[in-house]
Parts: structure tokens; sequence; C-alpha cells
């Protein structure tokens, strides 16, 4: 780790180690998508996973390079899907999410080239493509 490296160049800096009950890591689009999800609520300054969610690992997110770009990201939903029961999710190309969707199981979403696809407010999908 180069923290106590760099850490010497600010004057008056100091560190502080945060539990990972407090925070969770967003680097990507994906990591974004988990904490705006129904996966995670904050409750009284920490991070609460849903009980509901059986599985003890997080879903597998792989966004297309259409959401790379936090501004792109939020624009292609209308509101964050549910995610509670998702093992993983693949989605590629020009797709765009209504509202109250709810995703299930290992979920592809491939639009073709040059295609905006376009998921309905209050879809279900469940171990399937779209």
């Amino acid at each position: 780790m180069c923290f106590p490296y760099v850490i010497k160049f600010f004057d008056h800096a100091i560190g502080i180690n945060v539990p990972r009950s407090r925070f969770l890591p967003v680097k990507a689009t994906s990591d974004l998508l988990l904490v705006q999800s129904d996966l995670y609520t904050l409750v009284d300054g920490f991070v609460i996973r849903n009980k509901d969610r059986a599985n003890p690992t997080n879903p597998s997110i792989e966004l297309g390079p259409e959401f790379k770009k936090v501004g792109n990201f939020l624009s292609r939903f209308k509101s964050i899907p549910s995610i509670i029961e998702l093992d993983s999710l693949k989605v590629t190309g020009d797709v765009w999410f209504g509202a109250g969707i709810v995703l299930k199981g290992k979920v592809s979403i491939a639009a073709k080239s040059g295609v905006k696809l376009e998921i309905p407010d209050g879809a279900v999908i469940e171990n399937k493509g779209a």
C-alpha cells in the first residue's frame, strides 16, 4: 500500500481506518449499482445488507461501456432495479431500464448494434436474457 508514503507530502495529514460496515467502495458504475440498489441500506451511519438476500456474496455485475460514465449510468435507469435475488448481471449495448424492475438469478441483457432496448416498467427478468 502506498498510503504511508504519500501522506508525508501533506502537512498535518492523518490517516483513519474506516470499517467496511461504514462504507462500500465504489470504483466503477457496477459498484454504484450495488450501493444504490435494495441490497444495502444506510442505518445510523452503517451500511446494512438486506436480510432478505439468501446468498452471502454480492451479485456479479458487468456493465458495458455505455454505462461507464456516471452521468450515462444514471440516465439509463428510471429507478435502480431490485437485485436482492440476483446472482449475476451482464448488460451490453444501448439498454435503458424502466422503473420497478426486478432482476433474479443469472441475467444477461444485450441490445443489438444500433438498436435501443428499453426494459419496461415493472418487468421481472429471471435466469434469462432480454
